[in-house]
């Protein structure tokens, strides 16, 4: 059996040879022993447990946090030739059952769950009449207070796990510390389970940590060459379009995304295909998406946490290629890392006010709860009740982390309705076009792309919304779903007062461990040490020789005042000069030059008499 796992590599990954780690996830799978396993982001972790079960009768099943992730793992295989099936998201009782009779008669290999799905009872009772031969379990650090992206649902995987009690469980994550893998191991309770973790090391990627009084000058040279594949990281959804469009004006080219962004898979695409070589983006971004030549990294914003920070360098150089990791520091950075920390801590009273106006949103009675998912949509939420977008979003957050209701976010906003007249006397362009290109949406509820409608359609989005609202007013639609770029399901019945309190006594908790994780990645970005030995003394990992190749190091092969002194000496024999002219056979680099130059306009040794033209004083 292990003697055939080249063969189903070669067969179904045409590769030839393991990456470090995997073989040895792979034995201990087939070897029926449970494991932990740590490899970094492009470490290949999904293969540990996709391989496995193609060599044995079996079903796996899957535990992913993230829709989008779980979609394109499913697709994938797919087109390898595998039957999969992604059982999360909203779904009726009936299809949910129609589902794992498929699962369970359709020769189905792999099936992914999200954590809550992993809960239903009735889904535990159906897999636990199947033939499952190994219990995977992705991004397991959310299992872990102690983690960087805590979900409640992932400690009651433990329910499933014991009505599957004699499948072996695989658990896999990029970034676990050692109190995060101790966590792991006990709360899933694995049986003296093998534990591989590579080293956090990516050698390819050189860490520069960079000082900059103009940052948006700093990130172009970071992405030099233009036309390089890269992905620049920036906090809000606002600072991620304006930035992408300064640098487009500067020459570069590319696009932005975020959880609000129209047309995603068409930006996704262009990336890909590097019509758009560069992404502007907010955190999220990167997860699951199958590109390996990502050559640039660059945090124009202190990212939360050191987990997050190398989840997100581990993007580039996926493909063993040289790669450069950018992380782009301010003057007042620090206050304002410490202000996104507080402000995604909400008050007593936010969480108050709009737990009670979510009741009220959802007609819950007190005393009542919602049995299915409930479609929502944040931007009307926050609109009905004049709430601030990011507040109520962080609300939410902590309330599923007090596990009174889970948040699913969905790839793409749903929305779902029926014309009930088959001639509507409308002259709406909108419902024009829905009447002529959504075959049966007069005969039964059908499920459109809103964005994309509206954007055929020429209307616009908000217009398309609110013609929606109007028709369902006026008795002309049904509808189900408008537009809903999430589900919730709530857990416990309403009761403001009790069902609110354990949460707000763990406030403090919150706030202090988010601190935490806010002051261990200032400490790196402030380092006067190689980058690299920090980051892996972060993971527990020791590593004795300084890296060489990161900024720190390089400083320090080359002092500062060597540069200024070459700086002073350029400028001296010109009345003013740019940086490329400062450049131009400079025995330093780009940015030592730019870094120098920053500190001598601080200590006025220098001015900036015209854009990008510096004179000594």
């Amino acid at each position: 059996m292990k003697s055939g796992i080249y063969d189903v590599l070669k067969s179904h990954w045409n590769a030839s040879e393991f990456r470090p780690g995997q073989k040895e996830a792979i034995t201990a799978v087939l070897d029926k022993k449970d494991c932990l396993v740590v490899l970094p982001t492009g470490g290949g972790k999904s293969l540990c447990y996709q391989l496995p079960p193609l060599t044995k009768p079996g079903l796996c099943v899957v535990i992913s946090p993230l829709i989008a992730l779980m979609s394109d793992q499913v697709e994938s295989l797919k087109k390898k030739g595998i039957r999969a099936m992604n059982l999360s998201g909203p779904m009726r009782e009936d299809d949910l059952v129609t589902a794992l009779d498929n699962c369970k008669f359709g020769e189905f290999k792999f099936v992914y769950l999200s954590p809550e799905r992993a809960q239903h009872p009735l889904v535990q009772d159906r897999l636990s009449e199947m033939q499952i031969c190994l219990l995977a379990i992705d991004e397991a650090h959310c299992i872990s207070e102690w983690g960087h992206d805590f979900r409640p649902a992932y400690r009651q995987i433990i329910g499933l796990k014991n009505k599957l009690s004699k499948t072996p469980t695989i658990a896999l994550t990029a970034t676990a510390t050692k109190w995060v893998k101790e966590d792991i191991c006990k709360t899933l309770e694995l049986a003296q389970p093998i534990q591989i973790t590579n080293s956090f090391d990516r050698p390819n990627i050189e860490l520069k940590v960079l000082k900059t009084t103009n940052k948006l000058e700093a990130i172009s040279e970071a992405l030099a060459p233009k036309g390089t594949p890269a992905i620049v990281y920036a906090g809000t959804r606002k600072s991620v379009e304006l930035l992408s469009t300064h640098l487009n004006n500067m020459g570069h080219r590319t696009n932005f995304f975020h959880g609000g962004a129209l047309a995603k898979e068409k930006r996704i695409a262009d990336w890909i295909q590097e019509k758009m070589p560069v992404m502007v983006a907010t955190s999220a971004f990167g997860m699951g998406i199958d590109k390996s030549n990502v050559q640039r990294v660059v945090h124009a914003t202190l990212p939360f946490s050191v987990e997050q920070y190398y989840q997100e360098i581990g993007r580039c150089g996926r493909d063993g290629s040289a790669a450069k990791a950018t992380l782009l520091i301010e003057n007042g950075d620090d206050q304002k890392l410490w202000n996104s920390t507080t402000a995604s801590i909400p008050s007593v009273e936010d969480i108050k006010k709009t737990y009670k106006h979510l009741c009220h949103y959802f007609d819950i009675a007190y005393g009542e709860k919602p049995n299915d998912i409930l479609v929502f949509n944040h931007a009307l939420f926050c609109e009905r009740y004049e709430l601030k977008h990011r507040t109520t979003y962080h609300v939410l957050k902590v309330l599923e982390r007090g596990q009174l209701l889970t948040l699913t976010q969905y790839n793409r906003p749903k929305t779902s309705l029926k014309l009930l007249r088959k001639h509507i006397e409308q002259e709406h362009v909108f419902v024009d076009y829905l009447l002529r290109n959504i075959g049966g949406i007069t005969n039964r509820c059908q499920e459109i792309n809103l964005d994309k409608i509206a954007l055929k359609s020429g209307v616009g989005l908000s217009s398309a919304i609110e013609c929606i609202k109007q028709l369902e007013k006026q008795g002309d639609a049904e509808v189900q779903q408008l537009h809903a770029d999430s589900g919730i399901m709530f857990h416990v019945p309403r009761e403001d007062k009790i069902s609110l309190m354990p949460i707000l006594h763990q406030l403090n908790t919150l706030r202090e461990e988010k601190k935490r994780l806010a002051g261990a990645i200032w400490a790196y970005a402030t380092a006067e040490t190689c980058y690299r030995k920090k980051l892996l003394h972060y993971f527990g990992e020791t590593h004795k020789k300084k890296c060489g190749s990161c900024s720190s190091c390089v400083d320090e092969k080359t002092p500062m005042a060597k540069i200024i002194s070459y700086l002073k000496q350029r400028l001296t024999q010109e009345d003013a000069l740019s940086l490329e002219q400062l450049s131009q056979d400079a025995p330093f680099d780009r940015t030592q030059l730019a870094v120098a130059l920053d500190e001598m306009c601080a200590e006025e040794m220098v001015i900036q008499d015209a854009p990008n033209q510096y004179k000594l004083i």
